[in-house]
């Protein structure tokens, strides 16, 4: 009897969202389980590795880009999202200002991705007496938009690996069937230069 051979995937991740709505902690949660209150800016991007085995028994490697929100940083963000299989756009359930952010993002991720499968995380839903943002608003926008939702908090580990385990399936199941993208070969590098 010949045992079936796991093959080893790569499905690359971008964290989008606002500066200081939580994409560190949220992904810092998803990787080790850990919470750190005192997380620095995110500037520029970082680049962090989780092995996932899908339900098909496939071991993928998932590689999670934690991008800057500050305006500063915008274009290094939507350069982030060219290549991603998957996004999580992140906001701030305490803070309205990240939740009006979501139209302008999703506008770049239109533009500068091929219908990539998105996740929306509302995050600090542990905080909800300083929430600016209800969640079935939050639940109305992702419907609208045909996204999926979940309510978050890093600190709580509360439906963090849900989201992130969902994101990964989604992305397995529309990319390991596509032909235009052999997730078993790495990308190659483009010769272009960034100053």
């Amino acid at each position: 009897m010949s045992e079936k051979k796991i093959k080893r995937k790569v499905i690359r991740i971008t964290m989008l969202g606002d500066s200081a709505v939580g994409k560190t902690s949220l992904i810092s949660r998803f990787l080790t389980q850990n919470f750190d209150e005192n997380y620095l800016t995110t500037i520029g991007k970082d680049k962090l590795e989780k092995k996932v085995v899908m339900s098909d028994g496939n071991e993928i490697k998932l590689i999670i880009w934690d991008t800057a929100g500050q305006e500063r940083f915008h274009s290094i963000a939507t350069s982030t999202i060219k290549g991603s299989q998957g996004i999580v756009l992140t906001f701030d359930l305490t803070k309205r200002s990240s939740f009006n952010s979501l139209e302008g993002w999703l506008n770049d991720i239109k533009e500068n991705s091929n219908e990539v499968p998105v996740v929306i995380f509302g995050n600090k839903c542990d905080l909800f007496e300083k929430y600016e943002v209800e969640e079935n608003e939050a639940k109305n926008f992702a419907k609208e938009h045909n996204l999926e939702y979940f309510a978050t908090s890093a600190k709580q580990d509360i439906n963090v690996q849900d989201g992130f385990n969902l994101l990964a399936k989604m992305a397995y199941e529309k990319y390991s069937g596509n032909n235009s993208l052999d997730l078993n070969k790495p990308k190659q590098k483009s010769e272009k230069r960034f100053c």
